[in-house]
């Protein structure tokens, strides 16, 4: 048990308490300030171009520092003229990218797609198409709902225009974990 000779020896001890225990938190609020202004980035699910993988309003963290897109990826589009576009990267530069009624291929290889749900006969398909390097070819998992490289409006993605790669998924929290 700790003994104080008077009152203001114990003020004294209790004020220093707390300007350690403000100190710490202050500090600790600037540590993660600085993570999410350079490593990390949160965005809001706009839309159901990613279902079933991702659904509207989910909240995500992502990636953004150092990062180089591989296939299989689920990045941030950054659009200057419009809101960013949350898609999965289907090809990168050099591959070339075959989108039929029902099944994609990249260099002449059949993608195991097991996130995409249905065919998507309504969209631009019969397509191939080369991938040029420095950019990306991307698509949603929820194919006859998305607005993607498949249209002249989003095309081929330049990679400097990739916010980040999605890492995890922090809301709703019956849904939280690592994004894949």
């Amino acid at each position: 048990m700790l003994k104080f000779k008077n009152k203001r020896e114990f003020a004294e001890s209790a004020l220093q308490f707390l300007f350690d225990w403000v100190g710490a938190l202050v500090a600790a609020l600037v540590a993660l300030v600085v993570l999410f202004i350079f490593l990390f980035r949160v965005v809001e699910v706009d839309g159901h171009s990613m279902n079933d993988t991702l659904t509207d309003k989910d909240r995500l963290v992502l990636w953004t520092i150092n990062y180089t897109p591989e296939r299989g990826d689920i990045v941030v589009v950054d659009r200057t003229s419009a809101e960013p576009l949350i898609k999965r990267v289907i090809g990168v530069g050099g591959d070339v990218v075959k989108v039929t009624e029902d099944a994609v291929y990249v260099n002449g290889e059949l993608l195991n797609e097991p996130y995409v749900s249905e065919q998507y006969p309504n969209v631009p398909n019969g397509m191939e198409v080369t991938v040029p390097v420095g950019c990306v070819f991307v698509m949603g998992d929820h194919r006859n709902n998305s607005t993607d490289s498949r249209y002249e409006s989003v095309g081929f993605v330049q990679q400097e225009d990739l916010v980040g790669k999605v890492i995890f998924r922090f809301f709703p929290l019956s849904s939280i974990g690592t994004v894949e």
